[in-house]
């Protein structure tokens, strides 16, 4: 705001000092101005005056107008960073609360493996093989995976060879 008044001063300045001297009227001296206002008036210096007077006025004006468009630009700059902070304030915590969902959800998966890898575990082996072998390949690498070694042996054991052999190969790719 500082640098704005500072511009509008110098423009100012400058302004008065272009027209003075590319005025072909001459600007007395003060004392001989006031000399001139007591005795007969010089009619070419009051103009000049009065011109410099609404040039000045003008200036002031303007200045006026944009010290007071600054003071709404600065409401509405105010106003953008409350919003601003808000909308950081609300992605802070919608991060944090998919973050609490993502880690709600791991955990729910987890129970639901956990529990059909203890499911799988008590069935006896054959029976869990043969139902592991209508499964896709995915599904049974998951649960092979989460299972206690000796236990996920006896099932695969019991599969075809061709359906063990490949997910032996996805296991030792940890899919």
């Amino acid at each position: 705001m500082a640098i704005a008044v500072a511009m509008l001063l110098g423009v100012k300045i400058f302004l008065s000092g272009w027209y003075l001297t590319s005025s072909s009227q001459k600007i007395a001296p003060p004392g001989l101005v006031l000399a001139e206002e007591a005795g007969s008036q010089d009619k070419q210096e009051i103009p000049l005056d009065e011109k410099l007077r609404r040039k000045e006025k003008k200036l002031q004006d303007r200045e006026d107008r944009v010290k007071k468009r600054e003071n709404e630009l600065q409401l509405l700059q105010d106003k953008i960073d409350a919003r601003m902070s808000e909308l950081n304030d609300l992605q802070t915590k919608l991060l944090n609360f998919s973050k609490k969902l993502a880690q709600r959800e791991n955990a729910l998966k987890d129970a639901q493996m956990t529990h059909i890898v203890a499911l799988y575990s008590a069935m006896d082996p054959a029976k869990a093989a043969a139902i592991m072998d209508k499964l896709n390949l995915r599904t049974v690498v998951r649960i092979l995976k989460y299972m206690k070694g000796k236990n996920a042996g006896k099932i695969m054991a019991m599969m075809p060879p061709e359906k063990g052999a490949t997910i032996s190969e996805a296991l030792s790719k940890n899919e």
